[in-house]
């Protein structure tokens, strides 16, 4: 073996050690994955690379990370079949490499078909962490020459370490959303923790008791409604929601919500109205989501608005997307709380006593509509109104919708 081969092993494994200290100095999963990917690019000298995650609970592979910006947000969350080559090293917890994709009948085309990207060979290497599968760390196209034993001796090193960091941080952050969720609870419980140690009072008359009965229903709904938040937060943050994809008319969605918050309206003597053009086109989502987005939006509207007031929502639709406004005429959000508005458990402190909530209702919203491909932000004027916007493509690009409704 050569001086100079020996030289670049050396090398190699310095990279290797400072790599390990990077990957070890963060817990933010996105920018460790990306991080993997860049050293796994750098010692295989590959054309992409892609970070396959397992869903233990789902039994599948879903794509979270790829080297290219422009397309990691169409990759991520497709999820890839057990027949598959990654389904393969998954399975079989071994490393692959596949000088030709095309003659292997495992080649799952669908990645570089949405990408029209030509994919020509492949390494591909489980990551295991204490006998537990992470995921499967791949590449594509050496550059020069073929993928051989020296790049996987190395990437199953790297990969090793993957493993362990991914795992890591995957553990803190469930921790940190469990602390989080814990400390909200606290507030309901110690309600009625309260509660039920006055009506062991005797002397209670039958009217407090009836009233501090209804408190208990209040503060449990309360903590039904958070817990059940939380869930659905969860899975639209881990990609284990699941979307139904269909094609309907967003005009006839928005009067059906508008509809739906109409007696709570009416009891507040808020107008409710809807401008929309006609002849609209269909868009292409999940309407249950979209619904209880824009059903999150509208309550808002309503129950934070003036008595008299007014709320408009608007539908316009130009470039292949919809733009759908909520506007109300209530005091308004200072321009220090707006930033803080699609935040977990956030709620402005004014609006805290006057109408408990979960705090999480804005942050589904958001996470709902990015996953169409869209963007949710606010603007708000003091004293004059708030107007929450929704920019929704009429076809998404994700690569979670089903290729056949794609036109």
């Amino acid at each position: 073996m050569s001086e100079q081969l020996f030289a670049n092993q050396d090398q190699r494994v310095q990279r290797l050690l400072q790599i390990a200290v990077d990957l070890a100095s963060t817990l933010n999963i996105n920018e460790l994955l990306q991080q993997i990917l860049s050293a796994a690019v750098e010692f295989s000298h590959a054309e992409e690379a892609s970070i396959l995650l397992y869903d233990a609970q789902r039994r599948e592979l879903f794509i979270r990370a790829a080297t290219n910006d422009e397309t990691e947000e169409t990759l991520r969350e497709i999820a890839v079949p057990t027949e598959s080559i990654a389904g393969w090293v998954a399975l079989n917890r071994q490393p692959i490499i596949v000088d030709d994709v095309h003659q292997d009948p495992r080649w799952f085309s669908q990645v570089g078909e949405t990408l029209q990207f030509p994919t020509r060979s492949l390494l591909a290497i489980p990551m295991i962490a204490k006998e537990q599968l992470i995921g499967v760390l791949e590449l594509l196209n050496k550059k020069e020459g073929r993928f051989n034993e020296e790049d996987l001796e190395i990437l199953t090193v790297l990969s090793a370490q993957a493993a362990v960091v991914i795992q890591t941080a995957q553990l803190f952050a469930q921790s940190d959303q469990i602390s989080t969720l814990v400390h909200e609870l606290r507030t309901p419980l110690a309600s009625i923790n309260t509660i039920a140690y006055l009506l062991q009072h005797p002397g209670l008359s039958n009217s407090k008791r009836l009233e501090l009965t209804q408190m208990i229903q209040t503060e449990t709904d309360r903590l039904n409604k958070m817990t059940t938040a939380f869930l659905d937060l969860a899975r639209m943050e881990t990609g284990r929601a699941a979307f139904n994809w269909s094609s309907f008319s967003l005009a006839e969605l928005a009067q059906e919500c508008l509809n739906l918050c109409q007696p709570r309206a009416a009891q507040l003597s808020i107008a409710l109205s809807l401008d929309s053009p006609p002849g609209l086109p269909a868009v292409l989502a999940d309407r249950d989501k979209i619904k209880q987005v824009l059903l999150n939006l509208l309550n808002n509207a309503v129950q934070y608005n003036h008595p008299g007031g007014q709320v408009t929502l608007h539908l316009r639709h130009q470039d292949a997307a919809f733009e759908l406004r909520v506007q109300d005429t209530g005091p308004g959000i200072p321009p220090e709380d707006l930033p803080k508005l699609f935040t977990k458990f956030y709620r402005a402190p004014k609006n805290e006593k006057a109408s408990p909530g979960t705090g999480l209702g804005l942050t589904i919203c958001k996470q709902i509509v990015e996953s169409h491909g869209g963007k949710i932000g606010a603007e708000s004027q003091p004293d004059v109104g708030t107007t929450f916007w929704i920019y929704l493509p009429q076809t998404p690009k994700s690569a979670r919708v089903p290729r056949q409704l794609r036109k």
